[in-house]
C-alpha cells in the first residue's frame, strides 16, 4: 500500500468517525474475529425519514478495523436501509479485489489489502455487524 494510503488508514484510526460508548445490552448488533480478538458493537440511529442519522461504534481492535468503521460510519449516513444494504454487498463484493475506485473516496487506501489476507477480515468486520444490525440484530462471533 503507498504512504498516501497508509496515512489515510492511520487518520481514521486515529480519530475514528462514529466512535463511541454502546454498552452491551444496548448494541443492535455485534461482531468478532477470533483470528485477531477484534470486536465491534454497533448502534444504529435513525432518522423520522427512515435514514441513517449515524452509526456508533464500540471497537476494540486493530487500526484497519478502526480506519473501516470510521470510513463506513462517514459513508453511510443518509442512507436509508435499502441502500446500506447494496452498499454492504458492494463494498464486500470489492474488498480484496482492488476494487476502490474514485467514487469510493477514503475506501481506495484498502486497494491492495489483498496482500494481506488476516486483514481482509478485519476491514469486513464493520459491515458485518452492519449487516447483522439490520437483519435483525443476532451477534456474531
Amino acid at each position: 500500500m503507498s504512504e498516501l494510503y497508509q496515512a489515510t488508514l492511520l487518520a481514521h484510526a486515529k480519530q475514528p468517525y462514529g466512535a463511541g460508548s454502546v454498552p452491551r445490552g444496548t448494541e443492535d448488533a455485534e461482531a468478532f474475529h477470533a483470528g485477531c480478538g477484534d470486536e465491534i458493537r454497533v448502534k444504529l440511529e435513525w432518522t423520522a425519514e427512515g435514514r441513517l442519522a449515524g452509526l456508533v461504534h464500540e471497537l476494540h481492535g486493530c487500526a484497519v478495523s478502526l480506519a473501516v468503521a470510521s470510513m463506513a460510519a462517514q459513508c453511510l449516513e443518509g442512507l436509508n436501509r435499502a441502500e446500506i444494504g447494496q452498499r454492504t454487498e458492494d463494498f464486500m463484493s470489492r474488498l480484496g479485489q482492488a476494487g476502490f475506485d474514485e467514487s469510493w473516496g477514503d475506501f481506495q487506501a484498502l486497494n491492495g489489502l489483498e496482500r494481506y489476507p488476516v486483514r481482509l477480515h478485519c476491514a469486513r468486520l464493520v459491515w458485518r455487524a452492519v449487516k447483522l444490525a439490520l437483519d435483525g440484530g443476532e451477534g456474531s462471533r
